[in-house]
Parts: structure tokens; sequence; C-alpha cells
């Protein structure tokens, strides 16, 4: 899997969708409208929801909150309750609510984890799981040169990440404990991993599978 910068959308894989998501969401697992709703996170109105939000709707930049699972009823009543959307809300269509929202809702199923690929090292260097979790592995390329990855037990293809940003890929973990690990394979320092640890004893992660309604509370 090759991915982009932070700025391109996020390849959506659908493995596991039907294991991860009630039937009963709101949200829409089709590719097209996940690839719009990504499009439209990053980029809408010039800035996107990212720019407030985080790159992951983590609200790890101190300006919007958290809004992974968020429903469509929240992201509705944020748009036209919130001054400083604004800019979003004079640019926004509604097809583009409904996809941001199929977005940010596939986004609160899976856990996010990060990692820092710095020089060949991974910091943190591993991370322990439940069995049976979704997860979005999120990696950092400190580096100023593009770099691959690449893991022989993940299931996934090697994939790029271009200097100074981000990519990701989804992944399920299996329903036994166990390890799993990806390198970068054109860094100069070798033999060096990001380790997943499937195991019972990790923390759980509980999914946000919201009901979608227009009346939710605002963001």
């Amino acid at each position: 899997m090759r991915l982009g910068t932070s700025t391109t959308l996020i390849a959506f894989a659908h493995l596991f969708v039907a294991a991860v998501l009630s039937s009963s969401l709101a949200y829409a697992d089709d590719d097209g409208q996940l690839a719009e709703g990504a499009r439209v996170f990053n980029t809408i109105a010039g800035v996107g929801c990212k720019t407030c939000h985080g790159e992951y709707a983590e609200g790890d930049v101190g300006v919007g909150p958290y809004i992974r699972g968020a429903t469509e009823g929240t992201i509705r009543a944020s748009i036209d309750a919130t001054g400083e959307m604004i800019v979003i809300k004079s640019a926004i269509t509604e097809d583009e609510i409904k996809a941001v929202s199929a977005y940010v809702g596939r986004l609160g199923t899976m856990q996010a984890v990060r990692t820092l690929a710095k020089r060949g090292r991974f910091l943190p260097a591993e991370i322990s799981i439940r069995p049976g979790t979704a997860v979005q592995l999120i990696i950092q390329n400190a580096s100023i040169q593009p770099h691959t990855f690449k893991s022989d037990n993940l299931g996934i293809d090697e994939f790029t990440i271009t200097g100074r940003s981000s990519g990701n890929v989804e992944w399920r973990a299996p329903e036994t404990e166990g390890e799993f690990s990806l390198y970068c394979s054109d860094c100069k320092l070798k033999n060096q991993f990001f380790t997943v640890r499937v195991a019972e004893s990790a923390e759980e992660f509980r999914a946000v599978v919201p009901v979608n309604s227009v009346t939710d509370d605002a963001m």
C-alpha cells in the first residue's frame, strides 16, 4: 500500500468493515464516500477540518476537540453553532457533510496508534492492543527524505511516506495473542522495528459506534 502525504487522501481498506461497524450505523461504508470524506476533512474551504481538529481528528492541535466517532448530527450542530466554523459553513455542501460524517464516524471505530520514525528508530518502539482491535496505525516520518516502511507479518504491503509528514494503514488485530512488526526498509539504520503486541492484558479500546441523529449535542 502506498501512502501519500498528510494532505492527500487516505486509502481505505475494507478487509474488516463488516466486523467493526454495526448495520444500524447511519454513516456508510462505501469507499467512494469515505474517500470524499477524507478529502473534505483535509481540504474544505482551503483549510480542512484537520486545521483545528488535527490530522486524524484527535484534537491534538489545541484548537478543536477530539471528534473521532462524531455523528452527522453533532457535526451539523457544530457547523451551525460554532462561530469559528463560519468559513466551513459557507463552503460545505450537503453531500460533503454526509461524506465527512462517514469518514469521522469510521475513525471512531479504530484505535489510533502513533509512532515517530526517526533515523530508522521508532518512538515508541512498541505498543500493546487487545485481540480483535481495529487499528489505525499512524507513522510520522521525521526525516526530510521519503522513507518506505514494510511488514512481514502484518498483512499489509510496503508503503512510502514523504519527508516530514505522516501516513497511516488500517489493520485489525487477530483474536489470538502474538507480536507483529514493521520496519523502515530504506533507512541507514537497520534491524529496528515497531512492534505491535496483541495481548489480553492490554487496555481495552472502546470503539465509538454512534446512532446518527441531527439532534446530537454540539461539539
